[in-house]
């Protein structure tokens, strides 16, 4: 799969289990885990390169301070790590263009 399609796809399953979690299913830990993904897929853009894009940083940063002192920490950075690292895995494994 494209890098950058992973991304988006990872970045709208977080939003969905956010919302799953808020108003079907209410979870604290379903909902940092959701944010987790959400903004970890929107973290990197993928063109030519991977890029950050500083928004998505700094709100994940944000968030990621407020989970350690009022949340769950380790869930919202295990989805921040599935969010940031699948595309990235995906960007090291494609094959190179000739």
């Amino acid at each position: 799969m494209e890098p950058n399609r992973l991304s988006k796809a990872l970045s709208l399953l977080g939003i969905a289990l956010y919302a799953y979690f808020l108003w079907f299913r209410p979870s604290q830990e379903g909902i940092a885990l959701g944010l987790g993904l959400a903004l970890g897929g929107a973290a990197f853009g993928y063109g030519e390169k991977p890029f950050p894009v500083p928004f998505f940083l700094g709100l994940f940063a944000l968030l990621g301070l407020l989970q350690v002192f009022y949340g769950h920490p380790l869930l919202f950075l295990l989805g921040g790590l599935v969010g940031m690292g699948a595309p990235y895995l995906a960007y090291r494994l494609r094959k190179p263009a000739k």
